[in-house]
């Protein structure tokens, strides 16, 4: 190959888009020829112009985290997948939503929920997470089937036991069970649940009407 033929690669390699074979071919000229070694760094320069770095969102870099399974809430991924009868990397997607505020629907009160589908096992239950404001109040509500729900963030106490939950803790109500739940501590709480038959909140059923996912 021609200098000349080096001359015009110049440019591709700055660009990273030869082929290994091209690139080992200019790396060679330009450590032997100083004037190709300066044409090339002029041309690596303005390439760097034409790219543009950009740092992602932090909700947009927490949610790819969450999704390969690198987030903040990934020791509790193969709970989450059975608590709502789905794989492991479907737990993965499901906790990266927690990172994606496009995902919550604002409620009175301060508490946000997230609504979705649950595997085969639990396609009859509501299955979702909430997100109570410090200081906020999940309302007295009566159970119309058996709940399992777990802590993921902050500190929630259950009003009709007194007992106060963190993050990994579980609680299981049975069916006609009745209770309200309070964010202590100056951190929003969050948790998974999953309920049968839905609840009863003032005496109406209060049932999700549309999964995010």
């Amino acid at each position: 190959m021609t200098g000349q033929d080096v001359r015009e690669l110049l440019p591709l390699y700055a660009l990273g888009i030869l082929e290994p074979d091209e690139a080992s071919v200019v790396e060679r000229a330009v450590a032997k020829d100083a004037a190709l070694a300066a044409e090339l760094a002029s041309y690596q320069a303005s390439a760097q112009l034409l790219v543009v770095p950009v740092t992602p969102a932090p909700d947009v870099e927490a949610r790819l985290l969450a999704s390969t399974g690198a987030g903040r809430f990934e020791k509790l991924s193969a709970r989450i997948a059975a608590l709502y009868d789905v794989t492991v990397d479907k737990a993965r997607e499901l906790l990266a939503l927690i990172e994606r505020p496009a995902s919550w629907s604002q409620e009175a009160g301060g508490i946000s929920l997230v609504h979705f589908n649950g595997g085969a096992a639990y396609a009859a239950a509501d299955c979702g997470f909430i997100r109570l404001d410090p200081g906020a109040v999940f309302p007295p509500h009566k159970h119309l089937g058996e709940e399992a729900s777990m802590v993921l963030q902050g500190q929630v106490r259950d009003a009709a036991s007194g007992r106060l939950l963190g993050p990994g803790d579980e609680l299981l109500q049975a069916e006609g069970s009745e209770h309200h739940l309070i964010c202590e501590g100056t951190q929003p709480c969050i948790f998974a649940a999953r309920a049968m038959n839905g609840i009863e909140v003032a005496g109406a059923p209060a049932r999700p009407t549309k999964p995010a996912l």
